[in-house]
């Protein structure tokens, strides 16, 4: 059996699950974690999600978008009936593991299909959305951080953008639904058959504008395909604009903070950026 598998702190154990889940795993495999988090799949049954910190607050949501019918995997509860245990100080949580593969940008039509499914959800408990950036405006205080130094004028630029592409979406009165924030390929899992298997990470899961989620279509090459899929009409351009430059700071900044993934910087923060008028070009159509 294999007892102890991880890299952080205690490792999670065999005796973890038997002890919190009463499940007896023969094998656990490491698994391709998150920002946030190490994972791993337990005999190929069972996939065992451990946060590096912080405590995991959307598991309540997951069991409530698994029974409208939404392809979301529920947590297991524990032998206590919690839906997350402790281990070695770390949380985690175990969920039947869907057998797939992690959607890519060619995989733009069912991208587009499960991010219609999500918007037409209803009755869902949910935070609302904010156009506050608290992860964004420190970024002043770090331009001499020598991952942005040489860009510093960008940086300052288009930070102030976003400050007066925020004012001009504050005055607009658009549509709401629910947003997962993040649903790109990693979060995405297809079957054989290249359908929808599972919705992955709700952690910032709010109510909020469409354009929040839609800006995702400009991950990839298939843009104006994936929003005819989607059905896209009457898209407020300035929601856009700040989703779309939002997420290249946030992605930056969070980099930058936490040094870790130094070429993330330039794929997910400058590169993100630089195509941020083509995209809205792209985008107008759509819009009003």
């Amino acid at each position: 059996m294999s007892a102890v598998l991880g890299r952080c702190l205690r490792l999670i154990e065999a005796s973890d699950l038997a002890r919190d889940y009463g499940l007896t795993a023969d094998e656990l495999r490491p698994h391709a974690g998150g920002f946030n988090s190490d994972c791993w799949v337990a005999d190929s049954k069972w996939f065992v999600k451990v946060w590096r910190r912080g405590t995991p607050e959307d598991l309540d949501l997951l069991c409530t978008l698994a029974a409208t019918g939404l392809p979301v995997p529920a947590p297991l509860r524990t032998v206590a009936g919690e839906l997350h245990a402790i281990a070695g100080g770390r949380p985690y949580a175990v969920f039947p593991y869907v057998h797939g593969r992690m959607a890519t940008h060619d995989d733009w039509r069912p991208a587009a299909q499960a991010l219609k499914r999500v918007h037409a959800l209803e009755h869902v408990d949910l935070p609302p959305a904010t156009l506050d950036e608290p992860a964004i405006w420190p970024l002043r205080d770090h331009l001499d951080h020598p991952w942005i130094a040489d860009r510093r004028e960008e940086v300052v630029a288009s930070i102030a953008r976003l400050e007066h592409t925020i004012e001009r979406a504050r005055t607009k009165t658009v549509r709401h639904v629910v947003c997962h924030l993040d649903l790109h390929g990693l979060n995405l899992i297809l079957d054989d058959s290249d359908e929808i298997a599972a919705i992955v990470d709700w952690e910032q899961a709010v109510i909020g504008p469409r354009e929040h989620d839609v800006w995702i279509a400009a991950e990839g090459a298939h843009l104006e395909a994936f929003l005819t899929e989607y059905g896209a009409r009457d898209l407020d351009s300035d929601h856009l604009e700040y989703a779309l430059l939002a997420r290249g700071l946030r992605d930056l900044a969070a980099r930058v903070f936490n040094e870790v993934d130094r070429p993330g910087v330039d794929t997910w923060g400058f590169r993100r950026i630089a195509k941020l008028d083509t995209d809205l070009a792209r985008f107008r159509p759509f819009c009003r």
